[in-house]
């Protein structure tokens, strides 16, 4: 049987799925379950950098995260790109709306342009950053 995700997390990686690309990323596993209510995640790399656009179905939300991997493990927690370029904790945003994800594209922005900087300069001169 095939399983469909969610359409919010359908919509949010259509959306944002090609802006994570276009610096750089590749999309290196999707994870999901059928139903609304089901997780779902998709998982893009970029040298030693995930991001990983999440889908909780229960909660009805979705945000992209961020860590680090060495190898074939992760060496970082998983940490919101919202709250890493706010520098705090933010409330859980369960507005569904394009305008979720503009905001959520405009901090994947800014969150990226100084981290693809940074591993495009790495992979340029095998300096690991």
């Amino acid at each position: 049987m095939t399983h469909v995700p969610s359409e919010p997390f359908t919509r949010a990686s259509i959306f944002l799925g090609p802006l994570i690309e276009a610096y750089g990323f590749r999309l290196v596993s999707r994870d999901y379950a059928e139903g609304s209510e089901a997780d779902a995640s998709a998982e893009y790399a970029l040298g030693d950098i995930r991001l990983r656009l999440v889908w909780e179905g229960t909660a009805r939300t979705f945000w992209i995260e961020s860590g680090r991997q060495s190898g074939g493990s992760m060496i970082s927690r998983w940490t919101d790109i919202e709250w890493s370029v706010t520098g705090q904790r933010l409330p859980v945003d369960n507005d569904l709306s394009d305008a979720r994800l503009e905001r959520i594209a405009s901090a994947l922005a800014a969150f990226l342009n100084p981290v693809a900087a940074s591993a495009a300069q790495s992979d340029s001169t095998g300096d690991p950053g």
